[in-house]
């Protein structure tokens, strides 16, 4: 089982249970993985609507109980992209710079207000991806925050390691401004751990042990990285799929443009916060 699942208490394990029957989550995430892919189109499958490969709708993931929010529709084009290629994303939200706080997909709040987002992105990649992305992600700082950990407690983020990051507010008439949504790097590292535990709980023991689907699985938990990107220039168009598609042409290019820097090795490979070192 996951390394990190004896670090949750039994309160905090209760909420890791799904609505779904193991039936039809073997209907929706598969009743035999082949590969990594075969969790990609899962993904892929749940962003978009569209059936999987035995005809059955992704109605859920471990991270997300319930079918996507309205907004997640304003990506769902780039989210569908990046999914394909092993950008597993889990949450995500357009930038939105004073909309009426009545819109009638981002708005909230009493009427009369207006609301502000910042473009942010959670997902789960590999370890090449990360190696990847970190070189690209220089050119976009201080723009961009970033804050990268795997379920070893690898850590790597340019943000004030204690300064929450705030992504959601609005201004309503007669009120303080209303801020309810903040990235704040010590939740984000105790969400971890209950990230990368859904992997393991949810979806690997869906399988036989030692099976190939279960191997697959485990893989993932094992080696992926859990990602956030924050773009604090909120009035501008989201930066974050430009980030990303620049990760994608680097990793199609030649190998010796990635040969240095792996997140695993102990290096940082960009000049980022962090420990630098691996958990045992």
């Amino acid at each position: 089982s996951s390394p990190a699942f004896g670090e949750l208490n039994d309160y905090y394990l209760f909420y890791l249970k799904s609505k779904s029957s193991k039936e039809a989550l073997l209907q929706m995430w598969g009743e035999e993985l082949k590969r990594e892919e075969s969790v990609f189109e899962v993904f892929t499958c749940y962003i978009t609507g569209q059936l999987n490969r035995n005809g059955h709708k992704v109605m859920c993931l471990p991270w997300n109980d319930e079918p996507l929010a309205p907004e997640t529709n304003l990506l769902k084009d780039e989210l569908e992209k990046v999914n394909r290629r092993g950008v597993l994303t889990i949450n995500s939200q357009p930038n939105i710079n004073g909309k009426p706080s009545t819109d009638a997909v981002v708005g909230w709040g009493p009427a009369g207000g207006y609301v502000f987002q910042k473009a942010y992105l959670e997902f789960f990649t590999s370890s090449e991806n990360v190696n990847a992305l970190l070189k690209v992600l220089k050119k976009y700082e201080p723009r961009v925050n970033y804050h990268i950990v795997n379920v070893h407690g690898r850590n790597l983020t340019n943000a004030h390691e204690m300064q929450p990051n705030a992504v959601t507010w609005g201004i309503f008439p007669g009120r303080e401004i209303v801020q309810p949504t903040v990235v704040d790097p010590v939740s984000f590292m105790y969400w971890k751990d209950e990230a990368f535990a859904l992997w393991i709980e949810q979806w690997a023991k869906l399988y036989e042990d030692e099976s190939p689907s279960r191997m697959i699985i485990k893989y993932i938990h094992d080696n992926y990285f859990l990602v956030n990107l924050v773009d604090n220039d909120f009035p501008l168009k989201s930066c974050l799929w430009q980030v990303l598609d620049d990760m994608f042409e680097l990793l199609d290019a030649p190998l010796e443009t990635l040969a240095d820097g792996m997140p695993g090795d102990g290096s940082h490979g960009d000049g980022s916060h962090g420990d630098g070192t691996l958990a045992e």
